[in-house]
């Protein structure tokens, strides 16, 4: 039976080698289609990875079947460049195997490790081979089973054991949250293909004139079982290559997921909208109507005098009418901007990306309500957005330090300021190297708003509704807030967000 397999893989060894190669070539292209669709998902950034892999271990496997085709045409010197070009593209593909790993292993392994280790690995050991190269001459199939080997043993068999567990911490700690079971199934059955790659690919490899290899290699399992690796590999290869289609289905869910959202926004927007109109047309106008009475009212008691008979209680509570009136007036005035700024918060457009742009509304809106100097910078251009909802949480604590500052602080002039950058005494620290956040400064957000005013906080005495809610609104935007106050020289409110926690 045994030698019946081994007569029938002899006369299909090309079309073995053709399927193998085919199989990941499948697993390259796929990677490289879905990894051109935008995702949030981290598993997504190590996808050209896994596709670069997929398409060169596809042309190392059909160098297999086209070198020795090529061996009675060309000179013993070009077999042995090709058998070199064959080792540097076995090279590559475990470097992409090993760029694979680390970048599924963050924030395990520092971000600049996934893209520098694998290209100093294929530097240093393509500068070896070419050294090698350059000082031997003639063919030495022996010399190139044994590189390959190293290759295959030092490599291949660590890289694909680093996937493997790479690939068990995305199912656990990125996919897991979405609660799909069977998209966590696939992703730990890769694992386990990547295991079985690590023994099919990096044990398993030619015979060479040292142990292991001389014992254990891919000529005693076809002596004892009568099927070449070859087989075993494709096999392996289409293990992969399903587990990861079934795994595709998580950036399928995401877009869901992202429609939905969008048409929750588009529903909020047009609910924001209409209670806008309802504030408007209605509320606004019938508080409006009310204070044109009640200033009417007002009008009308201070043409009233009283004749000089009347006692002086009765000129007391006349005065105190009118002062009660003055007091409701100007509530109620209050009361319209109040409600007018809400509808510009309601009407502002959700789909606005630009943060400086509402800001700018605000300062000029109590430059003008409190007749106050209010400076205004920016600082840098945004790398990354917030959503409508945490721009709001934004503006909303920005005008509550303001109001702040115009009530309390007794302040001359102001200042608010927006960083696209760390701020200078910054209360998020920069990450370690193993974030994977090389540019980390550019991943902020930083708002300082302060004043020249007395320095003392609302809450020195007891927390008021207005901080707590400041740090409220700070907590749902994964920000740091700190409100530091120095008497004499005045108050410091400063936000600052980093991409990723906003």
């Amino acid at each position: 039976m045994v030698e019946q397999l081994q007569a029938f893989f002899v006369t299909n060894d090309v079309v073995v080698q053709f399927v193998q190669g085919q199989v990941f070539l499948i697993l390259g292209l796929a990677m490289a289609l879905q990894w051109r669709q935008r995702s949030q998902l981290e598993l997504a950034r190590a996808l050209p990875w896994l596709a670069a892999f997929g398409l060169l271990e596809a042309l190392a496997t059909w160098a297999n079947g086209f070198i020795p085709l090529q061996a009675r045409l060309l000179s013993p010197d070009t077999l042995q460049g090709l058998r070199l070009a064959q080792l540097l593209l076995i090279l590559a593909t475990f470097c992409a195997l090993l760029g694979f790993g680390l970048k599924l292993s963050a924030p395990a392994v520092p971000a600049w490790a996934a893209w520098y280790v694998p290209v100093i690995v294929m530097i240093v050991v393509t500068a070896l081979l070419l050294v090698q190269r350059a000082l031997t001459r003639g063919p030495d199939d022996m010399r190139v089973a044994s590189i390959e080997v190293f290759l295959r043993y030092f490599l291949g068999l660590s890289s694909a054991l680093l996937v493997a567990f790479g690939l068990r911490q995305q199912a656990g700690r990125l996919v897991g949250p979405l609660k799909l079971e069977r998209i966590i199934r696939a992703l730990r059955l890769a694992g386990i293909g990547f295991i079985l790659y690590a023994v099919v690919e990096g044990v398993l490899g030619p015979a060479a004139p040292f142990f292991p290899a001389s014992v254990l290699n891919e000529m005693t399992l076809y002596r004892a079982l009568g099927i070449p690796i070859g087989v075993w590999r494709a096999l392996v290869g289409a293990m992969i290559v399903w587990c990861f289609f079934r795994a595709l289905e998580v950036f399928r869910v995401e877009a869901d997921r992202v429609a939905q959202a969008l048409q929750r926004e588009q529903s909020l927007n047009a609910e924001r909208e209409r209670i806008s109109r309802e504030l408007h047309d209605g509320t606004i106008q019938s508080i409006y109507a009310a204070g044109l009475v009640l200033d009417d009212a007002r009008h009308s008691l201070t043409l009233l005098e009283l004749p000089a008979d009347r006692p002086e209680a009765d000129r007391a509570m006349l005065g105190n009418a009118r002062v009660r009136l003055d007091d409701v007036v100007t509530a109620l005035n209050r009361t319209i901007q109040d409600i007018r700024t809400y509808i510009y918060d309601l009407r502002s457009n959700a789909a606005e990306e630009d943060l400086a742009r509402g800001l700018i509304q605000i300062v000029t809106e109590y430059r003008l309500r409190a007749n106050m100097q209010i400076e205004w910078s920016v600082d840098g251009r945004p790398t990354w957005t917030l959503s409508a909802d945490q721009r709001q949480h934004v503006y909303q604590i920005t005008r509550e330090a303001l109001s702040n500052i115009v009530r309390h602080a007794g302040a001359s002039k102001a200042s608010v300021e927006l960083s696209y950058a760390a701020c200078p005494d910054r209360r998020i620290e920069a990450p370690p190297a193993s974030s994977g956040s090389a540019d980390w400064q550019d991943e902020r957000i930083c708002l300082r708003i302060r004043d020249n005013g007395a320095g003392r906080l609302p809450g020195q005495r007891r927390t008021g509704h207005g901080l707590r809610n400041m740090q409220e609104r700070a907590r749902l935007l994964g920000a740091a807030l700190s409100v530091e106050g120095t008497p004499g020289i005045g108050t410091l409110v400063m936000l600052e967000m980093r991409r990723g926690q906003a």
